[in-house]
């Protein structure tokens, strides 16, 4: 009897263990990707949410070095706050590393972007 009953206040003991614990974290590994950090981030500049956006292109840098669209939105962002010279450089890097001619492409487009915010600026 006593055995049994170690059993079943050892069974529960584990329950209450287990039912205590954290919440059980389900990783998305497909949405930590650089191109969806971009994506985020694009549409987060859109918004006006400049910090944010510069979270996610951070993120998309972290996680490629060399994901030519990070940078272009690390300058757009550098655009925003008014650092049009420093993103020009940015977008020097990027254009160095664009892989592919949808890459070198929004590289092009950004610096007609930058240089539509000088020209913004300066009116």
């Amino acid at each position: 009897m006593a055995r049994r009953n170690y059993l079943a206040l050892s069974i529960l003991s584990l329950v209450l263990a287990v039912a205590c614990g954290p919440d059980t974290i389900f990783l998305r590994p497909a949405l930590d990707t650089p191109a969806q950090h971009v994506k985020n981030g694009q549409n987060l500049l859109t918004r006006g949410k400049i910090d944010a956006a510069h979270a996610e292109f951070v993120r998309a840098k972290s996680l490629d070095d060399s994901f030519a669209p990070a940078y272009v939105g690390l300058a757009l962002v550098q655009g925003h706050r008014g650092d049009i010279d420093g993103g020009v450089e940015t977008l020097d890097k990027a254009r160095e590393i664009a892989a592919t001619p949808d890459e070198a492409e929004s590289v092009e487009r950004g610096f007609k972007t930058l240089e539509e915010m000088r020209s913004t600026a300066h009116n």
